[in-house]
This record gives structure tokens, C-alpha cells and sequence, in this order.
């Protein structure tokens, strides 16, 4: 199974946290529930309604965006296999702003769709998904465009290791109005350095 970026391994990494020995908190001081509103308000003004090529750099302060083609990125935790009170503090936080994405998206759009590995359409997303070690993918509609919401990880009872949000053309995943060709998908990030490119 391949993560986000197979290469990168060490200390775990949330958006707009700072994790240190002590503890885990948000650099605005604001609730992972809130966070994760404020991220599902910025991708729908910016990369739904506004149709515009945003450039990689940040979505939301400490958030990062990054593009790959057709596809933008979100990058919201990355969480190394190992188990220490900060990396649980991690993980507690990454499900809180976990849940704050889907209610936002929920109250907005309604029940989310799963995207069942090997039981949908096989493309070059779908693939792309399976290939990154992608557990649960669960996505909304939003005019042209797909909100998805990805967990990375080993099947459970193991904890996740990542997550991120993809805001892909709606017809990769819609059944209604697939895409017929779709190129191929780059979905790789690194926390390493913050998911965007230059170094922390």
C-alpha cells in the first residue's frame, strides 16, 4: 500500500496545528470543528463557484492547496504508524476536523456517497485512490465538481494515517454523468513540507 507520498515517514502533521512535545493546538485558536467549516466555505468559493485555477499555496492560513492537473488537493493530517500520547492527541484532533468537513459538506449537500474501492466504475481516479492506500472516500456533488473526502490507511481496527479533501470534475465519480476518458492522476502530497513543495 502506498501512502500520499511513500517516501515520507516521522513526525505527524495537521493542518493548521502546531504539534510539539508538550501538546497538540491550533495556531488560530480556533476548534477543529471550526477549521474544518472554514476549509468546506474556502473550497466552495474558491475552487467550486469561482471556477479558478488557484495556484498551489494555502487555502485557508496553515492550510494547504495544492493542484495536480484537474485535481486539487487539501491536505488535512498525516499520522506515522506509532503510538505516543501527542500522535493520539493528533489523531483525536485529525477526526474532529475529520467530522467538521463532512458536517459542513452534509448540511450543505446532503448525505455523502461512498466511493466503494472495487465496487465502482474502475478509472483513473478510482485507481489512483486504491493505489494510495485509500480506506474511505466518501463525496459530494457540488455543481460540476466533486467534493471528496479521503481516509489513507491500513483496513481498521487500525487507526488512519492520513487524510485529505480532492475536488475533482464530477463526472469521475458520478454514475449519472461519468467522464469518458480521464487523464491520469497524480494525488501525491508530503507532509514533510506541509504538503507543498518547499521545505517547513
Amino acid at each position: 500500500m502506498t501512502q500520499p507520498d511513500a517516501t515520507v515517514s516521522g513526525e505527524p502533521w495537521l493542518t493548521g496545528h502546531v504539534i510539539d512535545a508538550a501538546d497538540v493546538r491550533s495556531e488560530d485558536g480556533e476548534g477543529a470543528l471550526v477549521r474544518g467549516g472554514r476549509i468546506v466555505d474556502e473550497i466552495e468559493a474558491r475552487l467550486v463557484d469561482a471556477r479558478g485555477d488557484e495556484p498551489d499555496g494555502e487555502l485557508i492560513p496553515g492550510t494547504p492547496l495544492l493542484r495536480r492537473g484537474d485535481v486539487s488537493i487539501v491536505p488535512l493530517s498525516w499520522e506515522p504508524p506509532t503510538s505516543d500520547e501527542i500522535r493520539a492527541a493528533v489523531r483525536e484532533r485529525a477526526s474532529e476536523l475529520w467530522r467538521g468537513i463532512r458536517s459542513a459538506c452534509e448540511y450543505r449537500h446532503g448525505a455523502a456517497l461512498a466511493v466503494e474501492p472495487g465496487g465502482a466504475p474502475s478509472n483513473a481516479y478510482v485507481r489512483a485512490l486504491e493505489r494510495h492506500g485509500v480506506r474511505r472516500a466518501d463525496w459530494w456533488g457540488s455543481d460540476d465538481r466533486a467534493i471528496v473526502l479521503v481516509v489513507h490507511g491500513e483496513p481498521l481496527p487500525a487507526p488512519a494515517s492520513a487524510s485529505a479533501v480532492h475536488i475533482v470534475p464530477l463526472g469521475w465519480l458520478s454514475t449519472t454523468r461519468p467522464t469518458r476518458r480521464i487523464p491520469p492522476v497524480d494525488l501525491t502530497w508530503s507532509p514533510a513540507t506541509d504538503g507543498r513543495g518547499g521545505d517547513r
